[in-house]
């Protein structure tokens, strides 16, 4: 089928079914609770998200999913994460990806976003090829890993006596105060948004909280991606965290991470990612003392 017979339109509820099968043929198995809860997601926050689907004669040809997100990687200007993506293997090849990715810039670029980002495993040479001919480049982060073993702690970690909770509304003061000193940016739309997630989300709630003398001395907001892009199995996502400066080096940080990693383990999720800056030097040594590794995925980054 040819570039010019495919229309690309925002998904209805109507082409979920035909997403969710291309995705199954692409990629072996079904994530229907991926899709579905991006459905309901794009409900309740349809600023959030871009999710396009091209099409011919009602018949799919490809898909192409992104949320907005403000603040996250330390510009002011909104920057589009693509999810997922698939075109119908008898269109590859025909342009359908490249009439995709320019719908999801114009899109983006109306919101004003300065920049797509994504990642992409650097042994799928198929999927780089692409995003380099969209005019992707390798972005300054590193993506990190770890399974969900419990986190060895030092003897003076004393984590009995750093309670943690579930995350709630009434904490997001206290987190972007604690944000704001850490990177000297007010990041409260994009923390708020993170929240908003946490509390709307009707899944599983990982976000956590810990508490010093009943204040809020620490953060981690996390969920549990049930197949986003590139990924048939359950994962989870650490999006941000944060220790209170004066709580820096009392265990906090580490409390938090293995009652994540407790949680996590629990749930049956296996492995637990995130993305860094690679220059937040304090940040990747926290990690790499928490087990994480170098992941096998690339971030990449296009600007508009």
């Amino acid at each position: 089928m040819s570039e010019s017979k495919c229309q690309v339109q925002p998904m209805q509820e109507s082409n979920l079914e035909q997403v969710i099968g291309l995705d199954k043929n692409l990629g072996g198995s079904a994530r229907p609770e991926f899709f579905n809860k991006r459905l309901q997601a794009m409900g309740r926050s349809p600023e959030t998200y871009i999710s396009l689907v091209a099409s011919h004669d009602d018949t799919l040809c490809g898909y192409l999913f992104a949320h907005v997100l403000q603040g996250e990687f330390g510009t002011s200007q909104p920057v589009a994460v693509i999810d997922a993506l698939g075109v119908q293997p008898g269109d590859q090849g025909s342009g359908v990806g490249a009439l995709l990715m320019d719908a999801l810039k114009n899109e983006a670029g109306t919101r004003g976003c300065g920049s797509v980002r994504t990642q992409a495993d650097w042994q799928q040479q198929d999927l780089l090829a692409y995003f380099a001919n969209a005019g992707f480049s390798l972005a300054a982060r590193n993506v990190l890993t770890r399974d969900t073993s419990p986190l060895a702690l030092d003897e003076d970690d004393n984590i009995e006596l750093r309670p943690v909770r579930s995350l709630a509304q009434s904490d997001l003061d206290s987190i972007r105060r604690i944000d704001r000193h850490i990177t000297n940016e007010d990041r409260g739309t994009y923390l708020q948004q993170k929240v908003a997630e946490v509390i709307s989300d009707t899944g599983i709630r990982v976000s956590m909280v810990a508490e010093q003398d009943g204040l809020v001395a620490g953060f981690v907001m996390a969920r549990v991606d049930y197949g986003s892009f590139g990924r048939a199995q359950s994962t989870a996502v650490v999006d941000t965290l944060g220790v209170g400066p004066e709580y820096k080096g009392s265990g906090i940080g580490s409390a938090l991470m293995a009652q994540l990693m407790d949680n996590l383990a629990s749930l049956q999720v296996e492995n637990v990612r995130t993305e860094v800056e690679w220059e937040n030097f304090d940040l990747n040594r926290f990690l790499a003392s928490s087990g994480f590794r170098p992941a096998q995925e690339l971030a990449l980054s296009c600007a508009i």
